[in-house]
């Protein structure tokens, strides 16, 4: 029985030799504004979220979680086990990428089923929210050039950027908020998956 940790364990050694590996891998990213917790998101040109259920894991979940993670990255993967596979393929939209993972005798395998193609349902404003009060006084201020009233919330300001930033400096910039995180314990760099400096 394949578990999360192994699973985790394995995807992290996956993405770290891929060609072009992540910038920075972050784990248990609060998302949505607190309503859900990304297993692992890679940070490319766009971030890109991996979610993880092992074999014991309630797959059921994912119906409630997706509509989060759809809202907040650009592309979303699922890593997970056959037998949850039947279920992920009839219920999960579409464009949500697919990896099984499998233990082989040399170690866990990890395959696509198919690859994840870019979220229809991404929103700026939601994607925003993850990122602390503070991380969004500044992209106001220095990116976006935008007056900021000390009784904005967070919501506020991630409502004003929304309107101000296309796209792909509004993914640039949280990205670049998230990475700044460099105390942050679930922050890993690449080199620590691979054991490389």
């Amino acid at each position: 029985m394949l578990r999360d940790r192994e699973i985790r364990e394995a995807l992290r050694l996956h993405l770290a030799r891929r060609i072009p590996a992540p910038a920075r891998v972050i784990e248990e990213l609060g998302v949505h504004n607190g309503n859900a917790k990304a297993d692992l998101v890679a940070i490319y040109r766009e971030m890109h979220c991996f979610e993880i259920k092992g074999a014991t894991d309630s797959i059921r979940r994912l119906i409630r979680q997706a509509s989060y993670f759809d809202q907040t990255f650009p592309k979303v993967t699922l890593v997970t086990t056959e037998n949850h596979l039947t279920w992920c393929l009839r219920y999960l939209p579409v464009y949500w990428g697919i990896m099984v993972a499998t233990r082989k005798q040399q170690g866990i395998a990890l395959r696509y089923v198919r690859a994840a193609l870019s979220s229809p349902r991404f929103a700026k404003q939601k994607a925003l929210m993850m990122l602390w009060k503070a991380e969004l006084t500044s992209i106001a201020t220095d990116t976006a050039k935008i007056p900021v009233k000390r009784a904005y919330t967070r919501e506020d300001l991630a409502i004003h950027l929304s309107r101000a930033l296309d796209k792909r400096l509004t993914l640039a910039s949280i990205q670049d908020a998230i990475r700044s995180r460099s105390g942050e314990e679930y922050i890993t760099e690449v080199g620590d998956m691979t054991g490389e400096r």
